[in-house]
C-alpha cells in the first residue's frame, strides 16, 4: 500500500512539472495491472479499507490527468469509479473531496458552473467532510469559482470568505489527510486569481496571481503557466497590452515545456484576446510565439 501511494505521489509530481499527456499512460497501466489485482485479494477490514482509499485517490488522479488531456468524458468515468471506491472504503470524507474538488473542477472546465456550485454544496451537506477545515475550504473555493463564472460577485465573495476562514483554521499540512496537503497558500491565491479574472476585476486578479507565483514551487510548471496567463489577461483588461504581451510570452515559454493539451488550450484562448491589440508594442512577438505553440500542439 505504501508503494501504491508513493507511486501515485510521484505520478502527480511529474504531471505538475511536465503535464499529463505522456505520464497518464504509465499511470493508467499501473492502475490497471498493479492496483486492480491488489483490490481482489482478501485482506483484513482495516487494511482493505486503507487500500480502497488509496486506490480511490489514485483513480481520481487519473481523472485529473484525463482533464489535462482534454478527455472530459473519460475523466468523469474515473471520478465515478473513485466515488465508488471511496464508498467501498467507507470514506465519506474522501468521497466528498472527489465531489467538490475533482467533479467540481470538471464541471468548471466543461463550462457548467452551476453544477460546480451544486457539487461543492453536496460535498459539505450532512457533515460529509468530517469537520476537516482544509477539505471544507477547498469546497468553498470550488463554489466561489462557480459563482464567479456566472458573474455573481456577491455570492463569490461570500464563498471566498468562507474558504479563507476555514483555511485559516487548518493546522500544519502534515496534520491533514495526504490528499489535501497540496492545498497551501499558493493554491488559495490561485483560486482567488481565477475568481477575480472571471469577475473582470483585473487589479485583484493580478495581485493574487502574483501571490500564487511567489509561493508555487518552481517545479509546478503547469500551475505557473496558468497564473502567468492570468496576469496577461488582467493586463489586457487594464488596457496594458505591452505588459500583457510580456506576461504572455512567459506563459508561452512555460507551456512549451509541458505536454498538456489543457495548457495549450489556455494559450489559444489568451491569444484570441490579443487580436484588438495587434499594433501595440510587443504584441506581434507574442502572437508569433503563441501561434507557433498552438500549431505545434496540433501536430
Amino acid at each position: 500500500m505504501r508503494e501504491v501511494r508513493a507511486l501515485g505521489d510521484e505520478f502527480e509530481r511529474l504531471s505538475h512539472e511536465f503535464g499529463s499527456q505522456r505520464i497518464r499512460r504509465h499511470m493508467v497501466n499501473y492502475l490497471r495491472y498493479d492496483v486492480g489485482p491488489l483490490l481482489k485479494k482478501s485482506r483484513t477490514d482495516t487494511v482493505g479499507r486503507a487500500l480502497l482509499q488509496t486506490a480511490a485517490e489514485f483513480t481520481a488522479s487519473a481523472g485529473y490527468m484525463a482533464i489535462d488531456c482534454n478527455q472530459l468524458n473519460l475523466a468523469e468515468r474515473y471520478y465515478i469509479q473513485a466515488l465508488a471506491l471511496a464508498s467501498a472504503a467507507d470514506s465519506r470524507h474522501y468521497g466528498a473531496q472527489v465531489m467538490a474538488t475533482h467533479m467540481g473542477h470538471l464541471a468548471l472546465y466543461a463550462e457548467h458552473p452551476a453544477e460546480a456550485v451544486q457539487l461543492a454544496e453536496a460535498a459539505r451537506a450532512g457533515g460529509r467532510q468530517n469537520g476537516e477545515p482544509l477539505g471544507i475550504a477547498v469546497s468553498w473555493v470550488v463554489e466561489a469559482r462557480g459563482h464567479a463564472r456566472m458573474g455573481d460577485a456577491r455570492a463569490c465573495g461570500r464563498a471566498l470568505s468562507e474558504a479563507e476562514r476555514h483555511f485559516g483554521r487548518s493546522g500544519p499540512a502534515h496534520d491533514s489527510p495526504p490528499y489535501l496537503r497540496y492545498f497551501k497558500e499558493a493554491y488559495l491565491a490561485d483560486a482567488f486569481a481565477h475568481c477575480f479574472r472571471d469577475l473582470n476585476q483585473p487589479k485583484k486578479a493580478s495581485e493574487y496571481a502574483m501571490a500564487a507565483l511567489r509561493d508555487l514551487p518552481a517545479t509546478h510548471m503547469r500551475r505557473r503557466a496558468i497564473n502567468t496567463g492570468i496576469l496577461a489577461h488582467a493586463n489586457l483588461s487594464k488596457d496594458e497590452p505591452e505588459e500583457a504581451a510580456r506576461h504572455g510570452l512567459e506563459a508561452v515559454r512555460l507551456t512549451r515545456q509541458l505536454h498538456s493539451p489543457r495548457a495549450f488550450r489556455r494559450i489559444a484562448r489568451l491569444r484570441k484576446r490579443f487580436d484588438p491589440y495587434r499594433q501595440a508594442p510587443g504584441v506581434a512577438a507574442f502572437l508569433e510565439q503563441a501561434d507557433g505553440l498552438v500549431a505545434d500542439a496540433a501536430v
